[in-house]
């Protein structure tokens, strides 16, 4: 069907009778964006107006096309997309649901992509013309959905990717349909809430719980937190940060002996919590974590209906995904593999979610090449009924390796953790094309390059190098292959940024090159601990001085902030080229 023609169109937009917000801005996005791509200003009316053959439908209006079995199952975030006739139905709430719609609409039918913060494709066709859409229905897996990105840190680009968990970003407004909010704090809060330390602020040893003066001042601090926000739908009762285990008094060991868990006390609490609570708020989640020692189920204590198990992965490798690898660098006291945690969690928790780690937080700007994870993590999660999922990534700052790319697929596969094989890498080809314009295919052999190069090493969250994980593999010597990476990469990137058309695209690939500076500093330097004469170390000098200059010329310009995670550079000025960027101080640093 002939949606416009020649900047015209015969078709209107029909939305129902006192919209949400939400559904007021769903139909402002939609007549923008077809204005955009077409040149037609398309009408608006409610659905009190006559029929016409030709409409849009957005929203749960009288012009029907759902039933109540299908308004049910959508829920506040799910839509329907299809057509009848010459009419074009997109069915959902006025919570999200006709919102999202609306931006799936655009995507897969106008040629729509949202990629980034500031980043979108808009097409122009004189011509739009929509095919017959059978029944186009889509439901989230995941209730609580935040891939934590700078990239899609704006609360714009979230919505139209879909994300609804509102930590590191500001909170979403009405017309965005609000969102999924932890209150009073999103992780490690029982400090506070026990009266360790102020709230904000974080405790590193964990209470007793079996100390009654513990329980009541943390449920007293719950309650008048749930007064003050009677709005208030998920609270955060998780363990201090750390590895230090769980409270080893003459009451507590006991019991986390007996579960063969530090999660016994720890869920003990928590549903003690929920359960007195329950009656005053009965719609209130209490969410606890599974961390480190508390990350295995205990054994006969089970979380109630009103408790999240949050379960973290910090300890696994990201380099294979989690079905395909129970290694975990950097943490040889792991006795259980995740994989086992999450299959037995899915088991005996009716609210499961997980809390999953897509970056470096030793280097932010570093070779990580995990690409190949992140599908088929978040089916594996959702294969095991989880029901949320945070992705923490480089929340900080812009990234200097592929931060975008990430922001964006993670949220993809937030949204449809279900996504083949083949879908999965047409978004990335479609990301890397439009992100990076013509380049984009020197960018693409690159990835592959550095996959190829990488695909047997194990990497966790924590390292300074790529060096140690990624070189090419087929030389005589580690260095040489270190140095054969550099050279391909150089003529990779080199090649993109010569393709480029655009500023944006020039900006785009060489924010991504910053990483390859950070792997050149660590092959300089190996270079210059091998050398055996003061000349040749001399001249490594320099070289290493002028890369780590071009790095932070890089940064300063592209709007790389951060080295690692709570190490902010904007205030640096005439950093010490000598050291590694990651010791790099700002003049306030001691």
């Amino acid at each position: 069907m002939i949606l416009t023609q020649n900047r015209d169109s015969e078709y209107q937009i029909i939305y129902p009778q006192n919209p949400t917000p939400s559904e007021k801005y769903a139909v402002a996005e939609l007549k923008k964006y077809l204005f955009k791509i077409t040149g037609a200003m398309i009408p608006e009316y409610q659905d009190n107006r006559h029929l016409e053959d030709k409409e849009i439908i957005v929203g749960f209006t009288q012009r029907g096309g759902y039933t109540e079995e299908e308004k049910c199952e959508l829920g506040k975030e799910g839509f329907i997309i299809k057509t009848e006739g010459e009419k074009i139905y997109i069915i959902g709430s006025g919570v999200r649901g006709a919102l999202y719609g609306v931006y799936s609409f655009l995507e897969e039918y106008c040629g729509c992509r949202f990629y980034t913060n500031d980043f979108e494709k808009v097409p122009y066709n004189r011509t739009l013309e929509i095919p017959e859409i059978e029944y186009n229905k889509q439901v989230p897996q995941f209730f609580y959905r935040n891939p934590y990105w700078k990239s899609v840190g704006d609360v714009g680009i979230a919505a139209k990717l879909k994300i609804n968990g509102c930590h590191g970003r500001e909170r979403f407004p009405d017309y965005l349909g609000g969102d999924v909010n932890y209150q009073g704090g999103f992780e490690h809060t029982i400090g506070w809430l026990s009266g360790q330390c102020p709230f904000g602020e974080r405790a590193w040893v964990q209470p007793c719980l079996s100390d009654e003066k513990v329980y009541e001042t943390v449920i007293g601090n719950i309650r008048n937190m749930l007064k003050e926000h009677p709005d208030a739908s998920l609270i955060s009762i998780t363990q201090n940060d750390g590895d230090t285990g769980a409270c080893k008094c003459d009451k507590c060991r006991p019991i986390n002996e007996a579960e063969e868990s530090g999660m016994g006390t720890m869920l003990k609490f928590v549903n003690r919590i929920a359960e007195e609570l329950e009656p005053e708020y009965p719609d209130v989640l209490f969410d606890t974590f599974a961390y480190r020692f508390t990350r295995k189920p205990p054994k006969t204590i089970r979380p109630r209906k009103n408790v999240v198990v949050r379960l973290c992965s910090i300890e696994c490798c990201f380099r294979h995904p989690l079905t395909d690898c129970d290694i975990t660098p950097g943490h040889d006291d792991v006795e259980r593999s995740f994989a086992i945690d999450l299959k037995e969690w899915s088991e005996v928790a009716p609210n499961l979610t997980i809390w999953n780690y897509t970056t470096n937080f030793t280097n932010f700007p570093v070779l990580f090449p995990n690409i190949e994870t992140w599908r088929k993590n978040a089916r594996f999660f959702a294969e095991n009924k989880a029901k949320g999922l945070f992705e923490q990534g480089n929340y900080a700052s812009l990234n200097g390796e592929f931060g975008e790319l990430k922001g964006y697929m993670l949220a993809r596969t937030c949204w449809d953790p279900y996504m083949s094989r083949e879908k999965y890498e047409e978004y990335i080809r479609e990301f890397i094309m439009d992100f990076y314009g013509p380049g984009g295919t020197e960018i693409m052999k690159y990835l592959g390059m550095a996959l190829d190069n990488s695909t047997d090493e194990h990497m966790g969250i924590y390292y300074d190098t790529a060096t140690n994980y990624t070189w090419i593999r087929d030389c005589a010597t580690k260095l040489e292959g270190q140095w054969e990476y550099v050279l391909r990469a150089n003529q990779y990137f080199d090649a993109a940024e010569e393709a480029a058309e655009t500023d944006v695209q020039l900006a785009n690939i060489r924010r991504t090159r910053i990483h390859l500076f950070d792997y050149i500093d660590f092959t300089l330097r190996d270079e210059r601990e091998a050398a055996e004469d003061d000349a040749a170390k001399a001249l490594l000098t320099e070289q290493i001085h002028e890369n780590q200059k071009k790095r932070f010329e890089y940064m300063r310009k592209y709007n790389v902030t951060h080295n690692h995670e709570f190490h902010d550079i904007d205030s640096l000025s005439d950093p010490d080229y000598e050291q590694h960027a990651l010791l790099w101080k700002c003049p306030n640093e001691f």
